[in-house]
């Protein structure tokens, strides 16, 4: 154990760790590889679209690129050290772009997964400069952000006053009944818009203003056990 540990450290004792050698570049690329991994393993495990290997594989990337810039400019000086990587910004966004989807609510979706593709590309970024500082706390904050973030978010919609809706209605005079209904419980439409037929049901989308004592679940609840109703969830 000695001669191993006299072993690393004659071996790291004169290293640069802000220079592009082939040591620090494993531990950079290392470093992006376990920073977009955590972050990716809490996407997947929400069954996102891009999860473990796609923030994993893009936090490796850019870092490569940002230390691929850094190496040109470092050995052959004819190079802007910062252009490779303001191409990785902007071109993140054709793969953020995709997880993006408006669904058959015509609610959005993916936004936070495209996001924190984006974020986890500056971070490749930071590490692949060198900055570990930043890339640390960068970090630290895109996990507080995706997982107790997520928790304030839904705590925050549960106590929203107002309500988005999907509802299948019955055609005969389900839309009726369901206004008779809003009305008898004091809830106001804010928003409201027909999206299909199907069948003996027509599917709307509602946007509504609860009173000060209504809850999200309550509602919901209430609604659905309506037999003018065919399905309602909050969109």
């Amino acid at each position: 154990m000695g001669n191993m540990a006299a072993i690393i450290d004659k071996l790291f004792r004169n290293i640069d760790f802000y220079e592009i050698n082939y040591i620090t570049a494993a531990i950079r690329l290392l470093g992006a590889m376990i920073f977009g991994s955590v972050i990716g393993y809490e996407r997947t495990c929400k069954l996102r679209a891009a999860g473990f290997k796609t923030y994993s594989l893009v936090c490796v990337g850019s870092a490569a690129v940002m230390m691929t810039g850094m190496f040109i400019y470092q050995n052959y000086q004819i190079s802007d050290p910062a252009r490779l990587g303001a191409q990785v910004i902007s071109g993140i966004g054709f793969l953020g772009a995709g997880t993006i989807m408006v669904t058959g609510f015509h609610s959005i979706k993916g936004l936070t997964t495209a996001a924190g593709l984006w974020v986890v590309a500056c971070m490749g970024l930071v590490i692949g400069i060198g900055f570990y500082e930043a890339a640390i706390i960068m970090f630290l904050i895109i996990q507080f952000v995706m997982i107790v973030g997520e928790k304030i978010q839904a705590r925050l919609l549960a106590n929203s006053k107002r309500l988005r809706i999907y509802i299948l209605l019955e055609k005969k005079d389900g839309l009726y009944k369901f206004l008779i209904f809003l009305n008898e419980h004091r809830i106001n439409i804010l928003e409201f818009e027909i999206i299909d037929n199907i069948g003996d049901f027509t599917s709307f989308a509602f946007v509504l203003k609860l009173n000060e004592k209504q809850k999200h679940d309550n509602i919901l609840e209430t609604i659905k056990s309506s037999n003018f109703v065919a399905y309602v969830d909050e969109a």
